[in-house]
């Protein structure tokens, strides 16, 4: 009787560690469609970063040409609108740590990997907001004394990885016209427009970094789903 008991206590341990097998497979399945998505939108973000920076050096080359071409300032400063943004949302990464069932993983490395990841994030989401609060309060304020962003808006692409591409056609024409060469006389656009290129080098820098950390952990959990 004694055996008999012994023999089914392990039979339900062996069928337990079992099912936990199974979940933590599951789980580790959905965090990596989760970081899939990520870099995905990562890639499309930093795209939208490329063209603001070439937008920026495009206004740079324009400010010192004897005649700045105003079709393509044009262009270009519509480029430098672009508000990259990302969405955060990770619903089963989230949802681990939610939980605690990132106890579930066994894997050190699998593990220590998706520990750091939320705070990578927030860094990245903290310069993301920061370029955001500087577009709006000073960057745009300075800009909107010489543009007509009537002529601009049908240039402006949405942004958003996930939203619907909101398609804006000019108004009635205004007896206005932009002012570039008076808007690249401004000292103090220039320096903004430089500023906010370089708060998207840095953010384009920590998604690649981002990007590596996601690609570590996806290669670590294909192993761990095979094995």
């Amino acid at each position: 009787m004694v055996i008999g008991i012994l023999i089914a206590l392990q039979v339900n341990n062996w069928n337990e560690v079992r099912l936990l097998r199974t979940e933590e497979k599951s789980i580790l399945k959905s965090v990596k469609k989760d970081l899939v998505n990520t870099v995905e939108e990562f890639q499309f973000l930093n795209g939208i970063r490329e063209k603001v920076l070439y937008g920026t050096q495009g206004i740079y080359k324009q400010a010192v040409a004897p005649y700045p071409d105003a079709s393509e300032m044009d262009s270009l400063v519509a480029l430098t609108f672009y508000r990259p943004t990302f969405n955060n949302k990770q619903g089963a990464i989230d949802l681990l740590f939610t939980s605690g069932k990132i106890n579930l993983i066994k894997n050190d490395s699998i593990r220590d990997l998706l520990l750091s990841w939320p705070g990578l994030i927030d860094d990245m989401v903290e310069e993301e907001d920061y370029a955001t609060q500087m577009f709006m309060e000073h960057y745009y304020p300075v800009a909107a004394k010489y543009i007509l962003v009537d002529d601009i808006i049908g240039l402006a692409l949405s942004t958003s990885f996930f939203g619907t591409e909101i398609v804006e056609t000019p108004l009635t024409p205004l007896p206005l016209e932009s002012r570039y060469e008076a808007m690249m006389q401004d000292r103090e656009f220039m320096n903004h427009l430089r500023m906010r290129a370089t708060h998207m080098r840095i953010t384009s820098g920590e998604v690649r970094d981002l990007m590596l950390h996601a690609g570590r952990l996806i290669s670590l959990i294909d192993q761990e789903i095979t094995r």
